[in-house]
């Protein structure tokens, strides 16, 4: 019975879990979304900027960094560039990248091919990587410069960071491209999982997980079971994956079969004492009298044990 009750019950809060699982990866899916789509619309309104034109017009940017970095609280992005025809850097909310060429990068390339909004995903030295959109500044028709408008994403992975969840989100080529865990990020997600150095949300996530689990695990991340949730996010082919622990399952499943395994105490007790009264009844009435009070007696067993039963689990 206690075998059952663990694979029932397993598999309910199994169950229930995922579903939880899943609302969370909504959520997180519609908040990069949203931002995403309210980021994409920056760079259209920058290039047409009057004072921004001007100052390329005219090759005059001793304001320009300080317009940048008053409208970067304002409308909640990560920093902002102005970048001359050349490439160079003329304009940031990071003063430190002032001069700095990026005539080579795809964000400047491409937004001078397209004159269109184009969106980026360009990986760091430092590691990560960084999720611009851009697009070319005209005067007159010609290409005076580039607005480049990097997207704060990164506030999601602080975010997810604090949670049991380990999160990660893929390209199209299925490279991580955000994660819980900076080693995760530019690997291939088979790779992400194998990397033997413990991260901290992913001990988080598997120290509790059972080994008792009745069904076979979605995924295994350093050799560890966990529950594997993902689902599509709807930008450039992206993904988006949770691995959750089996911990709340385990604690749920655990509390209750010890209150199972305490009844069968209390009913091994009671069977005990009733086959001490059927013994009485047996040498006080005799057999007759002792059959006529076993009904009774089971009927009283069996009404206790699935009381108890449709109290708890009904």
């Amino acid at each position: 019975v206690v075998l059952v009750s663990n694979r029932l019950l397993t598999d309910r809060y199994t169950a229930d879990t995922r579903s939880q699982a899943e609302v969370r990866l909504a959520l997180y899916t519609r908040n990069l979304m949203s931002e995403l789509q309210r980021t994409s619309v920056v760079p259209l309104l920058l290039s047409r900027d009057p004072e921004l034109v001007q100052a390329l017009r005219e090759c005059n940017f001793s304001a320009t960094s300080a317009k940048l970095i008053a409208l970067q609280p304002q409308i909640g992005v990560a920093s902002i560039r102005l970048l001359d025809s050349a490439g160079r850097v003329v304009g940031a909310t990071n003063r430190n990248i002032l001069g700095t060429n990026n005539r080579n990068e795809p964000y400047f390339v491409e937004a001078q091919r397209t004159k269109e909004t184009i969106f980026s995903a360009v990986k760091r030295e430092a590691g990560g990587f960084d999720f611009v959109y851009s697009r070319a500044i005209l005067d007159d028709g010609q290409v005076a410069g580039v607005i480049v408008v990097s997207v704060d994403l990164m506030k999601y992975e602080r975010a997810w960071a604090g949670l049991q969840d380990a999160v990660l989100v893929t390209d199209s080529e299925g490279i991580v491209i955000l994660a819980t865990e900076a080693l995760w990020r530019g690997q291939p997600v088979a790779d992400a999982l194998a990397l033997r150095d413990p991260p901290s949300a992913i001990s988080r996530a598997l120290q509790a997980t059972a080994d008792w689990a009745q069904n076979p695990p979605d995924a295994y991340v350093r050799g560890e079971a966990v529950m594997k949730t993902e689902a599509r996010v709807p930008f450039r082919g992206w993904q988006i994956q949770t691995f959750t622990a089996y911990a709340s399952v385990r604690e749920q499943v655990n509390g209750i079969l010890a209150l199972q395994i305490m009844g069968f105490a209390i009913l091994l007790a009671l069977s005990t004492n009733t086959l001490t009264k059927i013994a009485l009844a047996r040498t006080a009435g005799g057999a007759d009298y002792a059959w006529r009070m076993i009904p009774g007696l089971a009927a009283m067993l069996v009404a206790l044990w699935v009381g108890w039963w449709i109290a708890r689990f009904g």
